[in-house]
């Protein structure tokens, strides 16, 4: 099976303080799968659309003009269930009909209302390196939605699960080229869905796992804008037995990319330029 996701997200950052913000992020997703059906050759099927909108309340936990070598940085916001969770199209050989909803992991959105938790931190050790860390958490409180995973098989009794997802990041940056505000960091990442959610219950069909990839990143900021590239290299997976599939006597797994690549463009409107 092939399987190519690109998501395009637009975030807004309001600074109510030097210590607060909010933030506003529009993601719009493209999804496409493909594999070989019963008629012996390979189809498509694809998604695209807008996703799940989120708003995110952030705070230093100490104030950045006394604490500029090392602070902390907590937030919570709301994940909106505004993504289309239920795109159908075409699957070849199916009795019946031909239009049947896709495969969760290309989705627009999982279907429910979630609560984000984040945090990030840094701590300088030198003039030019530091150390950094970060994790979020959604935590989504519905158990299933009304789509049903396979069309036939062993899951098709199954509505798709609405699980939870975190992601962890930590590791050490150095600024390459100050006068250009050239830095580059390595670390690593690890994401993942949990068997089980911190609210509500658990049923439904799910991809239980933890990926871990070597994460290095480069950042160029030149006035008020700043280019990233981030390309994060799988080096560990680990897929878990969901509750569906301890039921019924399944191994679970998926599929997973070898890597994953990020390119941001971020542009400061007003206030005072940062310092690289």
């Amino acid at each position: 099976m092939h399987l190519r996701i690109n998501s395009f997200d637009t975030t807004v950052t309001y600074g109510i303080s030097s210590r607060m913000s909010v933030s506003g992020t529009a993601p719009f997703v493209s999804g496409m799968q493909s594999r070989f059906y019963a008629d012996g050759a390979r189809h498509a099927v694809t998604t695209g659309g807008l996703g799940d909108i989120n708003a995110t309340l952030r705070t230093w936990v100490w104030a950045p003009e006394s604490h500029p070598n090392g602070n902390l940085q907590v937030g919570i916001g709301v994940k909106s269930s505004s993504g289309q969770h239920d795109v159908e199209d075409t699957f070849y050989g199916l009795p019946s009909r031909n239009a049947y909803p896709v495969d969760q992991s290309i989705q627009l959105g999982d279907g429910g209302w979630g609560i984000i938790f984040d945090t990030q931190g840094f701590y300088r050790v030198s003039r030019l390196g530091f150390l950094y860390g970060s994790g979020a958490y959604l935590a989504s409180p519905k158990d299933t939605t009304e789509v049903f995973q396979q069309p036939t098989g062993p899951y098709a009794a199954l509505r798709v699960s609405v699980p939870d997802v975190f992601s962890l990041k930590g590791g050490a940056g150095y600024t390459l080229w100050p006068r250009y505000g050239v830095t580059a960091t390595l670390g690593m990442r690890l994401d993942g869905i949990p068997i089980t959610d911190v609210f509500g219950a658990s049923h439904g069909f799910r991809r239980p796992a933890l990926v871990g990839f070597v994460d290095p990143n480069i950042s160029i900021t030149h006035g008020n804008s700043t280019f990233q590239f981030d390309i994060p290299v799988r080096v560990y997976y680990d897929f878990r037995r969901s509750e569906a599939d301890i039921l019924l006597g399944r191994a679970g797994g998926g599929d997973l990319a070898d890597y994953l690549l990020f390119i941001g463009y971020t542009h400061r409107l007003g206030g005072h330029r940062a310092r690289p």
